[in-house]
């Protein structure tokens, strides 16, 4: 259930958008007072014959702030980029009804601390319906990567943790090797609902 009255971290689309645009609109939203962070996760692409630093996913980015705050943010067209909010079922007392994502904070450090990393381990997914299908909650207990929490999952014939964010955005880490899984009991595969 979204509070109104907390910052959260809101996954938000940016309409007619490209890799310049999203960085000059992050570094706009950071200026503001109202806005905690943002995050735009990176990674290296070919760009005319070299590799460059550029946004994974286009057209998104992630928003710490309050409700209140992006609102007032998100209909302010003359200074920002449209931004959209990325809407999903909720059912409350019986009624289904649409409701703005946010991602809870724990997932989302996961998430940023896992594509922070450069490497080819970390792998993005573009098939959310695999990613984000409910699975086996784990923490990884060793190496780089100890304490993120995600699902385990196969890909590509291989242990993997995925750490989705509905709907919207997933990291896999490849190649984990089940001595360093902790299987967690008890927890849901779905944080954001």
């Amino acid at each position: 259930m979204l509070d109104k009255t907390k910052s959260l971290w809101y996954p938000m689309r940016i309409s007619y958008s490209n890799a310049s645009r999203l960085i000059k609109l992050q570094e706009k939203l950071n200026e503001e007072t109202s806005v905690e962070e943002t995050f735009v996760p990176m990674i290296y692409k070919q760009v005319d014959m070299k590799m460059e630093l550029a946004p994974a996913i286009d057209n998104l980015i992630f928003i710490r702030t309050k409700y209140s705050d992006l609102s007032v943010i998100k209909e302010n067209k003359s200074l920002y980029e449209p931004l959209r909010y990325i809407m999903h079922p909720v059912l409350e007392d019986g009624i289904i009804h649409s409701e703005v994502l946010f991602v809870p904070d724990g997932q989302m450090n996961d998430f940023k601390r896992v594509t922070a990393e450069q490497n080819d381990r970390v792998v993005f997914l573009n098939n959310m319906e695999f990613a984000c299908k409910p699975g086996t909650r784990v923490q990884i207990t060793e190496g780089a990567f100890a304490g993120v929490k995600g699902v385990v999952k196969s890909f590509k014939k291989h242990l993997c943790v995925v750490i989705p964010i509905k709907d919207v955005a997933a990291v896999a880490i490849t190649n984990v090797p089940k001595k360093h899984l902790l299987y967690l009991k008890g927890e849901e595969t779905d944080e954001t609902a």
